[in-house]
């Protein structure tokens, strides 16, 4: 493999996206050879779910889930969710059976505003990552909390821009430098007035220098992130930001030393992973190609109505109804097709990168489950209950997080059931 690092100029992040991105990720390909898998090949299985594990808040422990964020351990025969909310790290069985729980408020985890990552390596250690990545806190195999080290925080930036980082692997740190929604439909206040759209948005490698300062960011490669944010604009002269329901834009996902980097503007249908190295390295590149899925009427007006009904309230007396539906639907990008995947890429216990897709069966929410690294085996297609929000999975069983009508978060494994063939 050869390193994407010298292919890149330093040109400021404020331009707009050009042929780079697009060079960037035609040398990823060239890099892996990986080629396109069809709905229709009749390799690919068909899986369901059924209701196995949940696991329960234990009160006379103090173990309570706010803000869970889950991951399997097959290897172990456990299962561990970080909390912020709650500042513990609790350790479980699959069955519900509490092992372990480590943590205080102010300490470790207690520190933490959010959680945006939990990671377990090879020898059973865990880290975990704040939702700034302003500090990392690292757990021995049994939930015990060894020291939390800090992140860059303020101190760091890449052109004017605030650093993000996932936990290091072998020195070096993975991230992105954070372009906010303001700046991406173009600043009208602050530094960066006046400076058309940001388009595009660095992932970037960090390392410390040998005194523990933080050396200057270095750019690996560029997400396309148009048509992330939809921006109402009122005749006020009032903005309000939010995300594209129907967006097309780049997603990535850290682990420590690595970046997975997810593209649906392939065309109609198009998904693309592509994993990069703390080199730079393009280490596996896989291009899929599902059943393209048209845009419908229907599909936007549900989404105006719901976007409608949480913030007409808020400007009753100043504006109707209908015009803030005009409002909506002028902001609402809304593409031919609906783009292939949504939501981030998650890798997964049992070495598969899983993602979400806009189709639903009946009342089953369609993922796709992709051989990490493999560049010809065919992927799972996962029926799921829309309700649940998938956090990982291993070879036998899915585990995410429920809401209940409380509006509560409850931790949960569904056991996974390859569907026979008609």
């Amino acid at each position: 493999m050869t390193s994407l690092e010298h292919r890149h100029e330093r040109l400021p992040v404020t331009r707009p996206p050009h042929t780079a991105l697009a060079l960037i990720l035609t040398l990823s390909v060239a890099c892996s050879g990986g080629g396109d898998v069809p709905t229709t090949d009749q390799g690919i299985s068909t899986w369901t779910t059924e209701a196995a594990y949940q696991l329960a808040e234990a009160a006379d422990a103090g173990v309570f889930f706010e803000t869970p964020v889950v991951r399997a351990d097959p290897e172990r025969d456990r299962v561990v969710v970080v909390d912020a909310g709650s500042a513990q790290v609790s350790v479980w069985t699959p069955e519900g059976v509490l092992r372990a729980v480590e943590g205080r408020v102010g300490e470790g985890l207690g520190a933490f505003p959010t959680v945006a990552g939990l990671f377990i390596e090879e020898d059973g250690t865990l880290s975990a990552v704040d939702g700034g990545g302003s500090r990392f806190a690292y757990f021995a195999a049994n939930g015990e909390h060894l020291g939390t080290q800090l992140g860059p925080g303020t101190s760091l930036e890449y052109e004017g821009l605030s650093v993000r980082l996932a936990p290091p692997r072998d020195g070096v740190y993975l991230g992105t430098a954070e372009v906010t929604p303001h700046l991406e439909v173009g600043a009208t206040y602050g530094p960066f007035a006046g400076q058309p759209p940001m388009l595009r948005e660095p992932v970037l490698r960090v390392r410390r220098s040998d005194t523990g300062q933080w050396l200057e960011p270095e750019p690996l490669l560029w997400l396309d992130i148009s048509n992330r944010v939809m921006a109402a604009e009122y005749p006020d002269g009032g903005r309000s930001f939010g995300g594209q329901p129907f967006g097309d834009y780049d997603q990535v996902r850290f682990e420590p030393g690595t970046a997975i980097v997810m593209r649906t503007k392939g065309g109609p249908g198009s998904v693309e992973l592509i994993e990069v190295d703390g080199a730079g390295d393009t280490v596996w590149h896989r291009h899929l190609q599902l059943e393209p899925r048209q845009l419908t009427r229907e599909m936007v007006d549900e989404v105006l109505d719901a976007r409608i009904d949480v913030f007409a309230p808020l400007r009753i007396g100043r504006i109707t109804r209908e015009q803030l539906r005009d409002i909506y639907d002028e902001a609402l990008y809304q593409p031919e097709y609906l783009p292939a995947a949504q939501g981030r890429p998650i890798p997964t216990s049992s070495g598969e990168i899983w993602f979400r897709t806009h189709e639903v069966v009946d009342t089953l929410r369609v993922h796709y489950a992709v051989r990490r690294g493999d560049m010809d085996e065919p992927p799972r297609r996962v029926l799921l209950p829309e309700w649940l929000r998938v956090h990982d999975a291993t070879a036998t069983h899915v585990w995410g997080i429920r809401r209940d009508p409380m509006d509560m978060q409850h931790v949960v494994g569904r056991r996974l059931v390859e569907l026979e063939e008609e």
